[in-house]
């Protein structure tokens, strides 16, 4: 038992002198030594979702693409779980942004499936409603976000937060005002939206 974490580090070490030097076969080895530590952590922070394995393709192609930048043999899998958990940030981000999207247009369309190729005009619209949050100034943003994809009430966005509920309610009102503005004067999404303000701000 003592000597699997010397030969995990012998492992280790052996993987990043072959990546230093460009190995022929280095992306294998790294392949076959991280695939079940990437899997089991985009599966514990995502869920079975169908699209893990492509998540995973990712995530190993971030690796290949950045390995010769790792200076130190004992890094190599620190650095691997790194690129894992921003794949699975990122992802989480475009799931929120996926289900704020489906709750404003009202869709009967699964959640969990995207704006298809058939579906142009729904994916073009996705697209467009993204743009209009990220205009938001950060802490609007994140009041924004808390209520529409947390659905926290105000009390919680403020003790989140860490501001009065007052301060809480104005920057949700204010962030909602805009995005409503702003889909108001895009005849895409205007085709799609319903509007929510009222029910939004009157909590």
């Amino acid at each position: 038992m003592l000597r699997a974490p010397e030969h995990s580090a012998a492992r280790e070490l052996d993987l990043h002198l072959a990546i230093t030097s460009d190995g022929a076969n280095w992306r294998e080895r790294a392949f076959d030594e991280f695939h079940g530590l990437v899997h089991g952590l985009l599966l514990k922070t995502l869920g079975p979702r169908a699209e893990i394995p492509d998540l995973v393709g990712d995530v190993f192609v971030m690796f290949f693409s950045n390995a010769h930048r790792i200076r130190l043999a004992s890094a190599v899998r620190s650095y691997m779980v790194s690129i894992t958990m921003n794949v699975a940030r990122r992802e989480a981000r475009r799931r929120r942004r996926r289900e704020f999207f489906q709750a404003l247009i009202g869709s009967p369309r699964d959640c969990d499936q995207e704006p298809g190729p058939d579906d142009p005009k729904a994916k073009a619209a996705l697209i467009q409603l993204s743009r209009i949050v990220d205009e938001l100034a950060p802490d609007e943003r994140a009041a924004f976000v808390l209520h529409n994809l947390e659905h926290m009430v105000m009390s919680e966005i403020a003790s989140t937060l860490g501001v009065s509920q007052s301060t809480a309610k104005r920057r949700v009102r204010s962030a909602n005002e805009h995005v409503l503005k702003r889909v108001g004067r895009n005849a895409l999404l205007a085709d799609y939206v319903i509007t929510r303000a009222e029910s939004s701000n009157a909590e």
